[in-house]
């Protein structure tokens, strides 16, 4: 997630009161992307990545070396990873040299023989250089950032490229292992689980392990100083990695974030992954927090209210994906909703005190109501306003229509029914009439497509 640039606090803080402060599915062919016509490889479905690399801290950059397990979904005479700008010096098939070129953000690989449909097969590519920072089409930054002590690697939406040669969208799931060798006494985070830390003289090896598939975009990298503090939270081991100028206003709130657990899993069912934490470090040029997998990353000093939404993202989004870009408000608009809920049933104001308030925003402020949340229309917008706050308003206008046990019950078996899977909006909606037994279609239609106010 991205929180709302300047409407998080001018909104959503003003909303909530006083409780702030207290299996892989990859397509066989394009189309694949509308937002991002360029990313995404047709022919392969990824199934797990295992990245390994160095950084060096006075020039930024990184010696990678990166194995990707495939299984061809067609007959593939050659076959193409999307890879920004880093040199690749040897690409591997099976253990075999490989041909390969360049082309606009794209590695072209051609095996030493056509892959047969349905085959399993390793490609290793061998890499260097310093990795780019990812410019969005709304003037966000992501990618690989440099730091005044490190760096992170964010990539949300399409920043993973920028170190990691990948199959960039959203719907085509892995497993991860990462492993990152710094120099003492910087520290590397990434997702999962840690499965060691080795000395290396001066140096400190990290490995990683994600086991549940994942999304490149929720991929992390954090390299900077900071102590890593291993602890038990709602019974899951957890990792978190805080900046030192960042430690003393973020214990409160991290401190949270069990109780934080263990609400959203009763809501949603089990907490869908096998570690839990938080990346915290002094970022400047980042404005928003973002949901990776299983270590939500925030670039400042949290409030409770940021931790509810991306802590809920770990269900909607992390663990049920999207199958487009389009289709975010199933991530943006599901965990405004938490918070809502989170602040109603912790003292806060109520959800339906929230949307009542909102609703008298007029139907003349357009940059509000438009777009509407189920199509944002183009990348520029789809981290907009209304995907986040109108997409919670739709969500909240369908639990005083159905009633909020169905409600809950809706939510809970969307994130069991597609645990680890990926999902669109039309499934959504679907579920929403069979567990109401109710007609939506003209609701969904009106609160989720049509321009203007609902």
């Amino acid at each position: 997630m991205r929180p709302l640039r300047p409407l998080r606090l001018s909104v959503l803080v003003l909303c909530l009161g006083g409780v702030a402060a207290a299996t892989s599915a990859a397509a066989a062919g394009p189309p694949r992307e509308p937002f991002f016509p360029a990313a995404g490889n047709p022919g392969i479905d990824v199934l797990h990545y295992g990245a390994s690399f160095s950084f060096k801290p006075t020039t930024g950059a990184i010696r990678a070396e990166t194995v990707v397990t495939i299984a061809a979904t067609r007959r593939l005479p050659r076959f193409s990873l999307d890879l920004d700008d880093l040199r690749v010096t040897a690409v591997e098939v099976d253990r075999e040299p490989a041909r390969f070129s360049r082309d606009r953000g794209k590695l072209w690989i051609l095996p030493p023989a056509a892959i047969a449909a349905g085959e399993r097969f390793h490609v290793t590519v061998h890499y260097r250089g310093p990795p780019r920072t990812v410019v969005d089409p709304d003037g966000t930054k992501e990618g690989w950032l440099r730091t005044d002590d490190g760096a992170v690697a964010l990539g949300e939406p399409q920043g993973t490229s920028a170190w990691l040669p990948c199959d960039n969208v959203p719907a085509d799931k892995a497993s991860f292992d990462v492993s990152v060798v710094v120099p003492r006494p910087l520290v590397a985070v990434s997702n999962g689980r840690l499965r060691g830390v080795e000395s290396l003289g001066g140096k400190r090896r990290y490995r990683w392990h994600e086991a549940k598939p994942m999304s490149t975009y929720l991929a992390l990298v954090d390299i900077g100083r900071g102590r890593l503090a291993r602890s038990t939270i709602a019974g899951l081991p957890s990792w978190t990695l805080v900046d030192p100028r960042l430690a003393k206003g973020s214990r409160a709130v991290l401190a949270a974030l069990p109780q934080v657990i263990r609400f959203e899993s009763r809501l949603y069912g089990d907490y869908p992954f096998e570690a839990a934490g938080s990346a915290v470090d002094y970022v400047p040029d980042v404005g928003y927090a973002l949901e990776n997998q299983t270590r939500p990353f925030y670039p400042y000093v949290p409030d409770l209210t940021t931790v509810v939404h991306e802590t809920a993202h770990q269900w909607f989004g992390d663990s049920v994906g999207l199958k487009r870009w389009p289709n975010i408000w199933l991530n943006e608009g599901f965990a405004t909703w938490t918070e809502w809920y989170y602040a109603e049933r912790h003292g806060g104001r109520s959800a339906r005190a929230i949307f009542n308030r909102l609703y008298r925003v007029p139907a003349s402020d357009e940059s509000f109501w438009n777009p509407p949340s189920g199509h944002p229309g183009s990348p520029k917008r789809m981290f907009g306003p209304s995907v986040y706050i109108r997409g919670a308003m739709a969500l909240e206008a369908l639990r005083l229509k159905i009633g909020t046990r169905p409600m809950l019950q809706l939510l809970r078996e969307w994130a069991t029914s597609h645990r680890y899977g990926s999902a669109d909006i039309a499934e959504f909606t679907a579920l929403g009439e069979a567990v109401s037994g109710r007609n939506l279609g003209p609701f969904f239609q009106r609160w989720l497509y049509k321009r203007g106010k609902p």
